[in-house]
């Protein structure tokens, strides 16, 4: 790709949400896809380094547990997520009782509410609270015995209009990521819950596992040296996602997702870099759909990136200045071996995370010298529910939180888009395209490969015109003997930018 690409840069200050009765599956032109945001930045304070026995995910704690009221969850959405991901684990937290359900299916929930209150086991679990089901939000949201929060658990296109209600209830929420299909959409709903003054949680479970505590834990201990050199990740395959079902699953419908697999996979790497390493800067990156055809969003993803300055909540002391470089191949055109592995490498050694239990250690010279493995819990939601949870009860404050308390910091605290998509064209042609910034608001550009064709093909026609001195040469030229304003072509820079 050249260093700069030429197209039509309408370049606009902000970005209006998408409207969740969009219907159709093409991104606007010029689009920002949240795969991590303010939305989700982590709410940290500075780790105990002394203290190798110290939780690295806890903060501080208020040790009368027991006389704080449990939270009254309500969950919006009772999909397979909810339900095999996340759902048990709001009646078997501690301090969390599940109250009350809705699902867009008429019927469903009344049957799951059912189902859980003739479960004596559940209902123990549940401290002997039943399960209300109603048929919309507007009912849940006025459940009878109250509420305290609720968990929103419904595709991303939904997100805003349900968050709006919510926030004007005055509820905390706890909301599956992408937050939004877009950055706007993200910030929209984030200033949605500043405004009301509660807390918005994000789904970003991987920072609670006992994985990458446990690699927090030994990056801060020096186990691979006190400076930070590379972070490399690699991805083959479609990364666990589910409901990929059907000729357009909903999760490559941009209008329900926002996008292809990244948003729904790859945001949970991006995440956890940030949270182990710190911020990203220099991003620059690109997307192309190669093997997917009967899908118009992105199947192959690549960025690079530099570790920004050492910050507080980073496992390791020296950060600054470190690369990275990760690729997610969905489409598999080249049938490569499917794979998921995380590399850190150090001063001193290395780290890798394969899959989602493997943790390995090795020396300076690639040498294995340790290795764990850690069990994925049943409910792989269930330690980040805990935490959230916990921080709504006052008993403990965690680094884990990912939330909106920072959305309105500068762009260079928010960790938005890596990546332009650039989706298949009226042509039909699938192609990616070097990602360009709009530097008024932070938000990263997408050209339209037919539009670009299109106005290139206008451009050199007008100047074959003009060479050959043809009547348009005339017409171009207004009454002071100027001549006409191109301002509409711009040239968009590929320089990287700090995200």
């Amino acid at each position: 790709m050249a260093a700069v690409v030429i197209g039509i840069a309408a370049i606009v200050s902000s970005f209006p949400h998408i409207s969740p009765t969009t219907t159709t599956t093409k991104r606007d032109v010029f689009t920002a896809i949240p795969i991590t945001t303010a939305a989700m930045t982590s709410k940290t304070t500075s780790l105990n380094n002394n203290d190798d026995t110290n939780n690295d995910a806890t903060t501080s704690s208020n040790s009368n547990n027991s006389n704080k009221p449990s939270i009254r969850w309500g969950i919006i959405g009772l999909g397979d997520v909810c339900t095999q991901k996340s759902g048990p684990a709001f009646y078997k937290c501690t301090g969390s009782t599940l109250v009350a359900v809705t699902r867009r299916t008429p019927g469903k929930a009344q049957q799951f509410a059912d189902q859980f209150n003739t479960n004596t086991h559940t209902l123990a679990l549940n401290n002997n609270n039943k399960c209300s089901g109603y048929e919309t939000i507007d009912a849940l949201l006025n459940h009878p015995g109250g509420l305290d929060a609720v968990y929103i658990s419904t595709r991303p296109g939904t997100h805003y209009e349900i968050c709006a209600q919510v926030a004007a209830a005055g509820l905390p929420c706890y909301v599956e990521k992408p937050v939004g299909r877009c950055a706007a959409e993200t910030t929209a709903i984030v200033q949605l819950f500043q405004t009301a003054r509660v807390p918005l949680f994000t789904a970003y479970i991987s920072r609670a596992y006992d994985r990458t505590q446990a690699a927090r834990t030994l990056l801060r201990n020096g186990r691979i040296g006190d400076t930070l050199r590379r972070v490399t990740y690699k991805l083959v395959g479609n990364g666990g996602a589910r409901d990929m079902e059907g000729d357009v699953p909903w999760r490559l419908d941009a209008s329900q997702s926002g996008g292809g697999l990244i948003l729904d996979v790859g945001c949970h790497i991006i995440d956890r870099i940030r949270y182990i390493c710190g911020p990203l800067i220099d991003v620059m990156g690109e997307a192309q759909n190669r093997n997917t055809p009967h899908s118009i969003v992105e199947d192959w993803v690549h960025f690079t990136a530099t570790i920004g300055e050492s910050a507080s909540w980073a496992a390791m002391k020296n950060t600054k200045g470190a690369t990275v470089d990760c690729v997610w191949d969905f489409g598999n055109k080249d049938g490569l071996d499917v794979g998921d592995i995380l590399t850190i490498v150090g001063s001193n050694g290395s780290m890798t995370m394969t899959g989602t239990t493997n943790l390995q250690i090795f020396d300076i010279h690639g040498t294995l010298v340790e290795e764990q493995e850690f069990p994925m819990p049943e409910h792989t939601a269930q330690p980040l529910i805990q935490a959230v949870t916990d921080d709504l009860r006052g008993v403990r404050t965690s680094d884990v939180l990912s939330d909106g308390d920072a959305a309105m910091l500068p762009k260079g605290s928010w960790i938005r888009v890596l990546v332009i998509i650039m989706e298949a064209g009226k042509l039909g042609i699938g192609t990616g395209l070097t990602l360009g910034l709009d530097a008024r608001n932070g938000s990263l550009v997408y050209l339209d490969l037919y539009w670009v064709t299109t106005y290139l093909l206008l451009v050199i026609c007008i100047l074959l015109l003009f060479w050959y001195g043809t009547a348009l040469n005339e017409m171009l030229i207004d009454t002071t003997g100027t001549a006409g304003n191109y301002s509409n072509i711009t040239i968009v820079s590929t320089t990287p930018y700090d995200l």
